[in-house]
């Protein structure tokens, strides 16, 4: 009888489930367990914070047990516009890898709950994402909102392209709140401290407010938002909005002169979290005043609380390199007096900051360190932003890849130029220093307040210096003639086209030597019978050359930058 009783009452209950539809009553996010595999127990908030390419588990509480027929599926969704084509939206079954990346996965369970482990691929877009349910029973599909999470670039996960293989490096490049600036001048650097506070309250929501306000966002959301899987873009797009210069609700505004008594003074700063908090409290209006070191400071905390491994470098002796011919040049009259001619000019030193990053746009060998600069110094595409330019490429002299590489190999290689202007407007070069630009190149070490000198990852020490010359659009049309020739100092082969001799020649003032050399190689294309062609010889891993190319001194090798047609020649 009782066992009777007790089939009645389970069927009975089995159609009362049938018609209730099976809802999650309540989610754990599991914040510690999560929060501490996912190096995220540092951030103040208190909504989920993961790393991408990296599984994170929840709990979901039900109504009632699942019934046979129904089957559970998730949904995660970022940006105003969500779409599995942009890749901001990824629907995915429990036990199956979508084709997004986005996996799921049932674990151990009780009466009441059911534990999941959430996994995203390791080039998701970062930001913060809607979680969502879906749950399908015979032909009826409904969906259940479960909350909000934040997804962060992840330096722990090899197959992210932010990936750092070294732990102490994490610690220090991601995980460390304070940081040591150097400033002063070649003569004598100076450090001083800075609270980066990339984990305080408050901070990851004003990083990722940074994103949406950025002109990139407002050109086209979906599409920016799509982007934010990119390392480099996320960088780029950062270095234009610590400054306000572009009228887009940037952070900060630069004053290099005048007085600060209504506002704050740029070396009283000391830190990026209040800069940051103002600029909130302000409604996102730009805080006054920063320069450079300030700029770097808070790039620097940003880009750490996103994930990037970041660092900031200090330059002595920096060029500012306005008209982009590789020097900086001033101008005298006859007499000595300075002449306002031209806008380059030399600071003590400047501060910008480096983030770990693959460059697949360029090439395995531009992986590293990417130079990123937040101070409004010229415009790239449009707008004050600069980087991210591959420290690799800076030394090799590869100045035309992306992005602004052309503007900081200047800032760390420039030659300074002194020019005596006659009355007839004739000028004439009569100094040359090839070596005060770029000086200490610092940084500071892992795990320790010392300075590290970087400066040798950025250009090769005197006597084997890369230099860049600019060819004009003028000579862009000529003649192209190859020969190749090999530089034993080197010991490889590279292009020189003879048409541009002449050229040089007349730059450096002087009339190109007719006087013929042996020339070690055959030529891909017969010479030309051209009167200023030239030739080279090797001779004991040093180049001798019939003219005097300008700004060169040939006891050591060089990069010369001929037209995009033509193959570069290291010599």
């Amino acid at each position: 009888m009782i066992l009777a009783l007790i089939k009645v009452i389970w069927k009975n209950l089995h159609l009362f489930f049938c018609f209730i539809d099976l809802t999650p009553t309540h989610i754990s996010w599991q914040p510690s367990v999560n929060a501490s595999t996912h190096h995220t127990d540092r951030y103040a908030n208190t909504e989920l914070t993961v790393r991408r390419g990296q599984a994170f588990t929840i709990t979901l509480y039900f109504n009632r047990p699942k019934q046979n027929g129904e089957s559970l599926a998730f949904v995660t969704e970022i940006g105003p516009s969500p779409s599995e084509s942009h890749h901001t939206k990824a629907v995915f079954n429990l036990s199956e890898v979508g084709a997004s990346g986005w996996s799921a996965a049932q674990g151990p369970s009780e009466a009441g709950y059911v534990n999941f482990t959430i996994s995203s691929p390791a080039n998701a877009v970062i930001g913060r994402y809607n979680l969502i349910l879906q749950v399908t029973s015979g032909n009826k599909i409904f969906s259940r909102f479960l909350g909000q999470f934040v997804l962060l670039f992840n330096p722990w996960c090899p197959g992210d392209d932010v990936y750092m293989d070294n732990e102490n490096e994490r610690q220090e490049y991601v995980l460390n709140e304070n940081g040591i600036i150097f400033v002063g001048n070649a003569k004598y650097i100076e450090a001083r401290g800075w609270y980066y506070g990339q984990f305080q309250d408050h901070l990851l929501n004003i990083c990722l407010t940074m994103l949406d306000l950025s002109l990139y966002y407002r050109q086209d959301p979906a599409i920016d938002v799509s982007r934010r899987g990119d390392p480099k873009y996320v960088g780029r797009v950062i270095s234009s909005m610590i400054n306000g210069n572009d009228n887009d609700n940037g952070v900060l505004l630069g004053k290099w002169q005048g007085s600060f008594h209504s506002d704050e003074n740029p070396s009283r700063w000391d830190g990026s979290v209040v800069i940051l908090q103002k600029w909130r409290q302000d409604n996102y209006k730009p805080v006054r005043y920063g320069q450079c070191w300030v700029f770097a400071g808070v790039m620097c905390t940003v880009l750490r609380c996103l994930g990037i491994p970041t660092r900031l470098v200090s330059n002595f002796n920096s060029a500012h390199d306005v008209d982009r011919n590789l020097s900086i040049d001033k101008y005298y009259d006859s007499s000595g007096k300075s002449l306002n001619i031209g806008k380059d000019s030399t600071w003590d030193y400047h501060v910008w900051n480096e983030s770990w990053f693959i460059r697949p746009d360029l090439g395995t060998s531009y992986n590293g360190w990417q130079v990123l600069d937040a101070t409004p110094q010229e415009q790239s595409k449009g707008l004050f932003q600069c980087g991210p330019a591959s420290v690799i490429a800076i030394k090799e002299g590869d100045v035309d890849l992306d992005y602004d590489t052309l503007f900081v190999y200047t800032e760390v290689n420039a030659d300074c130029n002194r020019w005596i202007v006659y009355n007839d407007g004739t000028k004439k070069r009569v100094y040359c220093d090839t070596e005060i630009i770029g000086r200490f190149i610092s940084t500071k070490a892992v795990g320790s307040n010392s300075r590290v000198d970087v400066t040798y990852s950025y250009k090769y020490p005197e006597g084997k210096r890369v230099i860049t010359t600019v060819i004009p659009e003028s000579l862009k049309a000529e003649s192209i003639v190859y020969h190749e020739l090999q530089v034993c100092s080197m010991g490889s082969y590279r292009i020189i086209n003879t048409s541009l001799l002449p050229y040089l020649a007349e730059e450096a003032g002087q009339q190109p030597s007719h006087q013929s050399k042996t020339l070690n190689s055959s030529p891909r294309h017969p010479p030309p019978n051209r009167p200023h062609a030239q030739s080279f010889s090797a001779n004991n891993c040093f180049l001798d050359v019939s003219i005097p190319i300008p700004h060169v001194s040939f006891r050591r090798p060089h990069y010369i930058r001929l037209p995009r047609e033509v193959t570069n020649l290291h010599l």
